[in-house]
């Protein structure tokens, strides 16, 4: 279900340094180069997939902000659980989208697998499910600064949709 997604905002992929499960990995994608996302990956796909649709969630809220020509103010913070501390609307939104699209997608990939991958995955949901519960404080707030009604309404689905589950 994030064909579409992938299609329209990743379809440049550099992939950078093979790790192993237990390393860091790395992905961003910049906003100078709409499209492309730089990325570690691993020897299991559903990870690289993951990490891809993380990084395509911010070009698609990056080009959304920007066709509606939404401003949001620098000096407004929230705190992150992502980051651990404190992160401007623009950011703090940018990681409650993101890290939602990535807990959706884990969700349903995981339910079929097996081997490795498999405690990887569920470490990965218990974490996102402390993050949000952490984030979801202020998320109505920071959303508060969003003109388009669309975007944030559809922040808002998708985020509630990972908190209820």
């Amino acid at each position: 279900g994030f064909g579409a997604l992938l299609i329209q905002h990743a379809p440049v992929i550099c992939l950078l340094n093979r790790r192993r499960l237990d390393e860091t990995l790395h992905s961003w994608a910049l906003t100078r180069l709409p499209g492309t996302v730089f990325t570690d990956y691993t020897a299991h796909p559903e990870i690289l997939a993951r990490d891809l649709i993380h990084e395509a969630a911010h070009n698609w809220l990056n080009d959304a902000l920007a066709a509606y020509d939404v401003q949001l103010p620098d000096d407004v913070t929230f705190f992150s659980p992502w980051r651990r501390s404190p992160r401007p609307v623009f950011g703090f939104l940018h990681a409650c989208w993101a890290f939602s699209l990535t807990v959706m997608y884990v969700r349903r990939v995981r339910r079929g697998m097996t081997g490795p991958v498999v405690p990887f995955l569920d470490a990965y949901l218990r974490q996102q499910q402390g993050q949000f519960a952490d984030a979801d404080k202020s998320l109505k707030t920071a959303l508060s600064y969003v003109s388009a009604d669309g975007i944030r309404e559809r922040i808002t689905r998708v985020v509630d949709d990972v908190v209820a589950a």
